[in-house]
């Protein structure tokens, strides 16, 4: 998830509960966020009277936040969620989140029957077209002028670029991840993850190209042909069924040579330009040399073969029971390091690797100053949008957001000599069980989070686990041992020696194509095209039928339109660029 979507996306029809019964109260709302702060790790404070005094809270209903694996009843009793409802006043119903295991096919269902909960959090790298095709997105000019002084001060230049991509010029969508710099000092999220115990074992052989991590993974299958369940492992497995698989083919083998992918399927950043380039529709670029990657990983028996119909959560359960050693991200991972630390055997863990990098510009650092992909809007069907608007105003501030990512002070964490720390029983717990997020809500609701800068005000990282005294404690036996290894003090600290190593793709994300418009169309039929046809591509037997099928896949995407959406995002792009402070 962060991160790209930490996505689950599957094939289910859902019954879904009349939202009537469970909507929004018609209470008006008086009094939550304002901008004064009130303590010192916060802009803002609530007191709970978001119901204008009442006693009772405001219902509103959610949907896009949480995994389905994570949600089993409408309304959530961990700890960080009772403390959010006491400082807004605002019960959050996810009766739409549950049994989802295909959310853009859940989305899809909503929007056709005009079904949408109060507050929708939605993926702009999968979802955007079919959202704004629906016209189901409430417009916040008036909303944000009224109740949200923290939208206004901490996200402005972000709502003034969602507005110039608007065909209204008005405000329906709002960016999360807000100031964010997604760089871990002990695991990535865009580059290669590989199993660190058995690349030990095999006496830490060369690992600088693609071709070598391929035979690397052969070694592995070799030496850990089944896991211990006696089911066969592989070296990697992708999940090309769900509408955002196709991003993880190319991901972390496009980011370590520089190229960025924020939106759409069709562009990247060429960080050593700044440009944008064809991702699918230039049969030389880096896309094509991943799809060969994965090409020759099938016909080796490295490339999981159900790969064209897994899912995100069969991905997360076969890197968790040990059958896949490599990943293209971490998050992907779905839990495994700590699934091993909880089977008894710490020694087993994915380590992040630059493998075949650019030695100027690699992107293994998200930036997103003005807003990541995961943005949110208030449905036409909201009846109590001035109480929405007030919840949404309190998570674009610090308090909301270390609420979100940390937990609650003196519960899970203490303040030491004005440096927030960890508990050691917080630390100690996370790490004997992979579902202890479930139930205190830490990192539970990270698509909630709208605002996420890289410290707080005081100086202190707004992930209080990065703080340095925690990153010892929080340090997995494999990490050490990763890090000794190659005398790091940091497991990322190789990534940090490259010049360029985070960029900024917030920009980018906020464009898409006019809504409803015969470009739109096109656009939507070449992600179409894409998502249906690329495990053809991969899953060819010889170098004949591989060239066969590109050269296929090719001409058919052209064929609709590909050079028309993608001259309108750089001339869109290069304009926003113009308009825009990017830090």
């Amino acid at each position: 998830m962060g991160g790209i979507w930490k996505k689950s996306s599957m094939v289910i029809v859902i019954m879904v509960l009349i939202l009537s019964l469970i909507g929004c109260s018609s209470n008006s709302n008086n009094g939550t966020a304002d901008e004064g702060s009130k303590n010192s790790n916060s802009e803002s404070s609530t007191g709970g009277d978001a119901a204008g005094g009442s006693t009772e809270p405001v219902t509103l209903s959610i949907f896009g936040v949480v995994g389905s694996t994570v949600v089993n009843k409408p309304f959530q009793d961990d700890q960080v969620m009772a403390e959010l409802e006491k400082r807004t006043g605002v019960k959050l119903d996810f009766t739409s989140e549950l049994n989802v295991t295909d959310r853009a096919e859940k989305l899809a269902i909503m929007l056709a029957g005009n079904d949408l909960p109060d507050i929708v959090v939605y993926n702009s790298l999968t979802d955007s077209s079919k959202i704004q095709s629906a016209n189901a997105a409430m417009p916040l000019d008036e909303l944000v002028e009224k109740y949200g002084p923290n939208i206004k001060k901490n996200a402005g230049q972000a709502i003034e670029l969602m507005k110039q991509a608007s065909p209204d010029g008005k405000l329906y969508y709002l960016p999360g991840g807000i100031g964010n710099v997604q760089f871990s000092p002990l695991v990535n999220d865009n580059s290669w993850n590989i199993r660190w115990d058995l690349y030990k074992q095999l006496n830490y052989p060369k690992l600088e190209t693609l071709d070598d991590l391929l035979n690397v993974l052969e070694q592995m299958q070799k030496l850990e042909p089944m896991n211990k369940d006696g089911k066969k492992n592989y070296g990697l497995g992708l999940n090309l069924s769900e509408t955002w698989g196709q991003l993880m083919i190319d991901k972390a083998i496009a980011n370590l040579q520089g190229f960025v992918q924020a939106l759409p399927n069709d562009a990247y950043i060429d960080m050593n330009t700044g440009k944008l380039v064809p991702r699918i529709s230039d049969p030389d670029n880096i896309f094509w040399k991943s799809m060969e990657f994965y090409n020759q990983a099938y016909r080796r028996g490295i490339l999981d073969p159900e790969s064209a119909t897994l899912k995100y959560n069969t991905i997360t359960e076969k890197y968790k029971t040990g059958r896949y050693f490599a990943s293209t991200t971490h998050w992907s991972l779905g839990g495994a390091d700590e699934q091993f630390i909880t089977q008894g055997t710490p020694e087993k863990g994915f380590l992040p690797f630059m493998i075949d990098y650019n030695k100027q510009n690699i992107y293994v650092g998200q930036a997103t100053y003005n807003g990541d992909q995961f943005q949110m809007f208030i449905s036409k069907n909201c009846k109590n949008p001035e109480a929405a608007m007030k919840l949404i105003d309190y998570l674009y501030t610090n308090e909301g957001t270390e609420l979100l990512t940390n937990g609650i002070e003196g519960v899970h964490y203490d303040m030491v000599n004005g440096v927030p720390i960890v508990k050691d029983e917080e630390i100690k717990a996370a790490l004997a069980d992979p579902n202890h997020f479930v139930q205190t809500g830490i990192h539970k609701y990270d698509h909630l989070r709208r605002y996420i800068p890289q410290n707080n005000p005081n100086g202190y990282p707004t992930e209080f686990r990065d703080v340095p005294e925690t990153v010892a404690k929080v340090m997995t036996a494999a990490q050490k041992d990763f890090m000794e290894h190659y005398g790091y003090k940091t497991v990322t600290e190789a990534f940090t020696k490259v010049p360029t190593y985070v960029y900024d793709t917030s920009v980018l994300g906020s464009i898409t194509t006019p809504a409803g418009s015969a470009l739109q169309a096109k656009e939507q039929q070449l992600d179409a095209y894409l998502i249906a046809n690329i495990a053809k591509v991969i899953f060819q037997k010889n170098d004949a039928d591989y060239a066969k099928a590109k050269d296929k896949f090719l001409k058919d995407y052209e064929a609709k339109g590909a050079k028309e959406v993608f001259d309108y995002y750089v001339e869109t792009y290069d304009k926003a660029m113009a308009q825009s402070k990017v830090q």
